[in-house]
């Protein structure tokens, strides 16, 4: 689904428009000297004729964006406006335009901050002169666009103009613009035409003076009622006064004169916000579209070209509303049957939605909605696909389970798992009142899933008992084994995670859109479990072949799950490469929770490894402190555990002591916690805190149970972690026939995993005679896990000065070298054979890594330094 591009094309002046010197120098004027212009006047007195007269007449060089706007758009649209149509600026943009709008959408203090930033990029922009216009904008009435707005007004750079276009005055604070002769007003009384611009318009469409100046009295200077009138000609008796309450009328009689086959297309192609051949052809119209469509631009049938290729028109909203009402009140069937066609035309979501509801279909709207909510999500983002849900009558929505599973599908993005579970469960009701079972199937499903995020346990299980994945197919046999791989990992069965997510990407190795693959990023404590590395592996590849080339909070996720991936398999300097990239590719986004809250876990653990304790517990703290309240106790216990064992690990009793507590009272209001194997997991960080007291006796019998117990303990690699734990504490105690029978299993597994968490107890097993204890395949394997992770151990906080030559990857030095040329996004897109996308991001880390605001400043940049590198240059 992408935006109409016609929102954000400037009308083509028409041809044959009165001279109107006086007015056109008055706009001229406030464009050189005012930060704003509004242009106010009801309906048909000529405002885009204007505009589009006045700047069609600016000096070379002025940066126009336009903006249509139409009733219903939001912040969301605004804003998807605005990142288009100034696209051919090249804003260097900090963060994605889809990171900034999904931003704006959270509101409060991100809404402002993305007001200054977009307007950061507009100062950075490398233009002389900038003209920002903003068409219909009594259009907007969403208080957020309104704000946003508002923002804009009082911090516009000089360097650019806003232009607002309304029938009426828009809810903005524009007083204080008005009184610091910042904005200047035209309104209707400036854009009515004076008795002689009347009288020269009749008498060149062939009417005697008598009559003229008689329809200039009836028209009262109105351009559009005029317009109407001339077109009557002296056919007919005209109304005593000519107003919009008569327009219609008149519009009428103008439609009954013409030939009939052009009267039934205007009639039936009215339902179109654009039209060109294709698709008025595509509506159901015959060969004759292009015929009827020249013949509409040959009478000026109220038409503006709003694009050359494809030819393509656009009707005044007033004659487009005549004609509709019209088709509405004769062929009211065919309107529904044609709005309804229409909708099957459009690329841009709200269009289509709208068409949709004007038909009288709301249920189609949601079918659609629900059936498209992957691509949505990626373009629009949670907030914005919430917002698409709000659009429908409320009493329908609540009854919809399709818009129920919508906003289960964007509030699960958001982490509110409680909010998106009761969703899924009116959705499951529903569906099943409906008598919809495959629907109904799908439900409990996505159900499952979020019960089990919540730690509700017994009912996902009593769910996924009904859903047998190998007699299921398409998405409900992958969401059926997601339930069942997290529940297995929930349920502490940790040993069946591995192989039930295998079965998983089977599947998923099978789909080739990346809407399918959005739903299931293993978080970290799935991949620690036991023989889940080749196929996290396998699912990162795949993941990646759909991903391709595109920066999407999906590649972040994927990203983090595979530094996580590469850092349980002791790879340590590839997963900080990978976590790097992720939370850049992050940045560039905008916030992206869950990746930001496993990221920060992970340089927890590379602190930990470094020894720099103090930085491990200040992660982990606002870590917790940031923990998203929408997946409830359950997603605080985890949180709380995670903290617990980085206070077990950095040997801090009384943070432990206190986790533990915690642990234990928010265990208490889980009564689903009360299951056989839940309540393992604390075994091992009791133990530890015994260690840590001195309770030496006590920890070696806690370990020991908890060894005992096998895999229910094995949350997050703390079977490892507690048999080399263990061992020391034996080979302390000089049993080193039990330190080795201890730490013998942990050695068994190809990657070091849970052993990451007590590395200065794994490099003393390594560096400790064995005496043939240890046979020499797990020796060797210890060995090379303590030399792999040793220099980790010795890296410093500080990062070492880069030279200059290190700070920009190949490929950015490729970009910079192509902006220094002067070429925009995209031609340097289409010369290295990347898409627009990638250039703005790699414009966006060229200026962050060499701290510079613009691409001006990045080009002088590299004309420097290929001027300081030259032979025989200087210095």
């Amino acid at each position: 689904m992408t935006l109409a591009l016609t929102k954000t094309r400037a009308p083509r002046p028409r041809q044959g428009l009165l001279p109107r010197p006086a007015l056109l120098a008055r706009v001229r004027a406030a464009l050189d000297t005012q930060r704003v212009l509004l242009v106010c006047a009801p309906a048909g007195y000529g405002k885009t004729a204007l505009l589009t007269q006045a700047l069609a007449d600016q000096p070379a060089g002025l940066a126009l964006a336009w903006v249509s706007l139409d009733e219903g758009d939001d912040l969301g649209r605004l804003l998807d406006c605005l990142f288009a149509a100034l696209e051919p600026f090249d804003p260097p943009w900090r963060t994605a335009p889809e990171g900034l709008r999904d931003a704006a959408l959270r509101g409060g203090p991100e809404l402002i901050a993305v007001a200054d930033a977009m307007l950061n990029a507009l100062e950075a922009c490398e233009v002389s002169r900038g003209c920002i216009v903003l068409d219909d904008v009594h259009h907007v009435v969403d208080a957020a666009a309104l704000q946003f707005l508002d923002r804009w007004l009082t911090r516009m750079d000089w360097r650019w103009r806003l232009v607002l276009a309304a029938r009426h005055e828009p809810p903005l604070r524009l007083a204080r613009l008005r009184a610091t002769g910042d904005l200047a007003d035209i309104g209707a009384a400036d854009l009515v035409l004076a008795e002689d611009e009347a009288v020269q318009l009749a008498l060149a469409a062939g009417l005697d003076e008598l009559a003229a100046a008689e329809l200039y009295r009836r028209c009262q200077g109105w351009a559009a009622g005029l317009r109407l009138a001339l077109g009557m000609g002296q056919r007919a008796a005209l109304p005593a006064a000519i107003d919009r309450a008569t327009f219609d009328y008149l519009a009428a009689e103008v439609l009954d004169r013409l030939d009939p086959g052009l009267r039934d297309f205007l009639l039936r192609t009215s339902v179109l916000h654009e039209l060109d051949v294709a698709r008025c052809q595509a509506l159901g119209e015959d060969a004759h579209a292009a015929a009827w469509l020249a013949e509409m631009e040959r009478l000026s049938l109220f038409v503006t070209v709003v694009e050359l290729a494809p030819h393509t028109l656009r009707l005044h909203q007033l004659f487009r509303d005549m004609l509709q009402q019209r088709l509405r009140q004769q062929q009211p069937e065919l309107h529904r049957d044609l709005l309804e066609r229409a909708a099957t035309l459009e690329t841009d979501a709200l269009r289509r939605q709208s068409l949709l509801l004007a038909a009288g279909r709301p249920e189609r709207a949601a079918e659609l909605l629900l059936a498209d909510g992957g691509p949505l999500m990626n373009h629009l983002g949670a907030q914005g696909l919430l917002e698409l849900t709000k659009r429908f009558d409320p009493a329908f929505a609540e009854s919809s389970p399709e818009l129920h599973r919508v906003k289960a599908l964007a509030l699960w993005v958001l982490w509110e798992a409680q909010q998106a579970e009761w969703h899924q469960s009116r959705a499951e009701a529903l569906f099943e009142a409906r008598g919809d079972a495959s629907g109904l199937l799908a439900a409990r499903g996505h159900r499952s899933i979020l019960l089990i995020a919540q730690g509700r346990l017994p009912e996902a299980e009593v769910l996924l008992r009904d859903l047998d994945p190998f007699a299921l197919s398409g998405e409900l046999r992958r969401i059926t084994l997601l339930g069942r791989t997290w529940h297995a990992m929930e349920s502490c069965r940790f040993d069946a995670v591995a192989p039930l997510f295998d079965a998983l990407v089977c599947e998923l190795l099978n789909a080739t859109t990346l809407e399918t693959w959005y739903i299931c990023s293993p978080p970290p404590r799935q991949i620690s479990c036991a023989g889940m590395s080749p196929v996290a592996d396998r699912w990162y590849r795949g993941a990646m072949q759909v991903l391709g080339n595109r920066t999407l909070p999906f590649g972040v996720n994927a990203h983090t799950a595979q530094a996580w991936n590469l850092f349980w398999q002791g790879q340590l300097d590839e997963s900080r490469e990978l976590l790097s990239r992720a939370e850049s590719d992050a940045a560039w986004l905008g916030r992206i929770v869950i990746a930001r809250n496993q990221g920060q876990a992970l340089h927890a653990m590379f602190d930990l490894i470094a020894g720099r304790h103090e930085e491990a517990m200040a992660l982990m703290r606002l870590r917790l402190a940031e923990q998203v309240p929408g997946y409830g106790a359950w997603g605080a216990w985890h949180a709380h555990f995670s903290m617990a064992r980085m206070a077990a690990a950095t040997a801090n009793q009384e943070a432990l002591k206190e986790g533990l507590e915690r642990l234990v009272r928010i265990g208490a209001d889980l009564p689903h916690l009360v299951m056989p194997h839940r309540p393992r997991p604390l075994l091992g960080l009791q133990a530890q805190l015994a260690a840590l007291q001195g309770r030496r006796d006590e920890a070696i019998a806690a370990w020991r149970g908890f060894l005992a117990d096998g895999e229910s303990g094995d949350l997050l690699g703390q079977l490892a972690e507690a048999r080399v734990r263990l061992a020391a504490v034996l080979l302390e105690g000089g049993d080193r026939a039990g330190a080795a029978q201890a730490l013998a299993p942990a050695l068994a597994s190809r990657e070091p995993g849970g052993l990451l968490w007590a590395v200065p107890r794994m490099l003393q097993m390594a560096a400790e005679d064995w005496r043939g204890l240890l046979d020499a395949a797990s020796l060797a394997r210890l060995r090379g896990w303590a030399e792999a992770v040793r220099p980790a151990t010795r890296r410093v906080a500080e990062t070492a000065e880069t030279s200059v030559d290190d700070r920009l990857s190949q490929r950015e030095a490729e970009v910079i070298a192509q902006i220094a040329a002067g070429a925009s996004n995209k031609h340097i897109a289409r010369a290295l054979d990347l898409s627009p996308h990638t250039v703005k991001r790699h414009v966006a880390n060229i200026l962050d890594k060499l701290v510079l605001n613009s691409r001006g400043e990045a080009a002088a940049w590299w004309r420097d330094r290929q001027a300081s590198t030259r032979p025989g240059a200087l210095g």
